[in-house]
């Protein structure tokens, strides 16, 4: 966050697309898609979780 206490547009971003990667990966479980769409949403989910992993560790190295 900035100093005036907002997310940042990245911040905004990479939490959304993430966001996005989490709904469609449950919604294909929800709906027991075909093997081929829920490797495909789980690729998804897990690109974009290590996008939030790497974010948050860019913001952990700005403490030091």
């Amino acid at each position: 966050m900035k100093g005036n206490g907002m997310p940042t547009d990245e911040t905004r971003r990479v939490l959304k697309v993430f966001g996005v990667a989490v709904t469609a990966f449950e919604d294909a479980v929800d709906k027991e898609a075909a093997p081929e769409e829920l490797e495909k949403a789980d690729a998804e989910l897990k690109l974009r979780l290590a996008q939030v992993t790497a974010f948050i560790e860019r913001l952990r190295a700005r403490l030091h």
